[in-house]
């Protein structure tokens, strides 16, 4: 008889989801529920606000690495070619995040 825990099911559902060339996961919180992840700025977010890409509740911009030196972004804060965010996310919002960032499939 084989058992499955969901917990660990989940959280390597959320694993799939989130591997990617441009998607680098560093660690997940509780049993996944919460991913923190490092991305370069995809070309259609430079120019554009933190804001644009944070959601309440579920996508949230930590903090942001330019030219090696980190800073914790404002929601007026512009992303620049070449930056590194650092993400948390809602493991519900993963599809939102890709969508919003252009790497969801067809987008």
């Amino acid at each position: 008889m084989l058992t499955i825990s969901s917990t660990t099911w989940g959280a390597e559902r959320i694993r799939e989801l989130l591997t990617s060339a441009e998607i680098d996961c560093i660690h997940s919180f509780g049993s996944g529920e919460v991913s923190l992840v490092n991305i370069e700025v995809p070309p259609q977010l430079v120019g554009r606000m933190v804001k644009d890409l944070s959601v309440s509740s579920e996508i949230t911009v930590v903090s942001v690495t330019r030219q090696g030196a980190a800073f914790i972004p404002t929601l007026g804060s512009q992303f620049m070619d070449g930056d590194i965010i650092h993400v948390a996310i809602l493991a519900s919002a993963l599809e939102r995040f890709k969508t919003l960032c252009g790497l969801s499939e067809g987008g």
